[in-house]
């Protein structure tokens, strides 16, 4: 089997080619996508076998060009090589792809996290030959505290802020991040308000039937029809963005909100005053640095390949744990057998 890193994971063996998060669109024999973020699908399907989710094929139809092209698939099989998929625990239809033989069984994680957050299927690490992990915050400092404390934390917060009947914003990517923070915050105000960017997703979501959406005005409704100023305990729910940005800026003055950042990154001190924000709280759809030691020590595999963010300190962590374990780059090229 030979292992390369250039705009995804590249994957070759006697049998078969696969390409795991490819973002271009070039041709692929086969391709598979973990899940419907930009930076892990390209701008066009090229005219190839795709392995993703049902909820990443619906995601991909409504965000790239050329859809028509791939043909498109949930399991998939090359001889005596079986290609299924599990859940990854990221966001909406993220999955991680299982590539098993009788003679090894290898696991491509995509982005992952096997933290409960009461609306996603987590990932469940299995026992594996070969595993291959997403290291976002493969780093000791990069460990986030306990998810269910954090949101009772913030919970609390927002509810005072709304009890005293002063507005707030919840910022997180519109898709993944968002549908987290509706789940566990869209029931504390009478008057939840969507951001344009996330009414977009929001819909979609409804109209296909995928879990993670709710019923909210958008911005824009809200603010022709005077909602803002008629109450002043709204919830808006926004893409994440600096509170120094003109619409953040415009929010404050006009109707004195308060800013919370939601990222993985608040881990840090210094992101709140980076950010400008009033509340910077540190949860992520990844997983943190203990997470993905933990993942590694089930999965126990012979051989692990760190790829994304810190891969060289996670590599480096998990040989002191008596792993055989190498970061992949564009430098890289891992030879073994299959």
């Amino acid at each position: 089997m030979r292992i390369s890193f250039s705009r995804g994971i590249k994957i070759a063996t006697d049998n078969w080619k696969l390409g795991c998060d490819i973002t271009n669109s070039q041709y692929f024999p086969l391709v598979f996508y973990s899940h419907a973020h930009s930076d892990h699908i390209p701008r066009k399907i090229p005219k190839t076998n795709v392995i993703c989710s049902s909820i990443t094929r619906t995601l991909i139809e409504n965000f790239v060009s050329n859809y028509d092209d791939g043909e498109f698939y949930e399991s998939y099989s090359i001889g005596d090589t079986i290609f299924s998929q599990v859940p990854s625990g990221h966001i909406i239809g993220s999955t991680a792809l299982i590539m098993d033989s009788p003679e090894n069984k290898v696991i491509y994680t995509g982005d992952v996290s096997i933290r409960n957050k009461g609306f996603l299927e987590p990932f469940k690490p299995e026992k594996c030959d070969k595993l291959i992990i997403e290291s976002t915050f493969g780093k000791p400092k990069y460990t986030f505290p306990k998810y269910d404390e954090v949101i009772k934390e913030t919970q609390e917060q927002i509810q005072k802020y709304v009890e005293e009947g002063i507005p707030v914003v919840l910022m997180g990517y519109a898709l993944g991040k968002s549908q987290m923070l509706y789940h566990s915050f869209s029931h504390l105000s009478d008057t939840i308000i969507l951001h344009d960017s996330n009414a977009k997703i929001n819909s979609l979501l409804a109209k296909n039937g995928i879990d993670g959406s709710i019923t909210a005005p958008t911005y824009q409704d809200a603010k022709d029809g005077g909602l803002l100023e008629k109450t002043s305990n709204w919830i808006l729910f926004s893409p994440l963005r600096s509170g120094r940005n003109e619409f953040s800026t415009f929010l404050k003055k006009k109707f004195g909100v308060k800013l919370f950042a939601f990222s993985g990154w608040a881990i840090s001190p210094n992101y709140k005053y980076q950010m400008d924000v009033d509340h910077a709280i540190p949860i992520s759809d990844h997983a943190d640095f203990a997470e993905l030691i933990e993942i590694c020590e089930k999965c126990n595999p012979r051989e692990i390949y760190t790829v994304y963010g810190p891969k060289i300190q996670l590599a480096a962590e998990l040989r002191k744990r008596g792993f055989k374990a190498i970061p992949l780059s564009k430098q890289t090229l891992l030879e073994s057998f299959f």
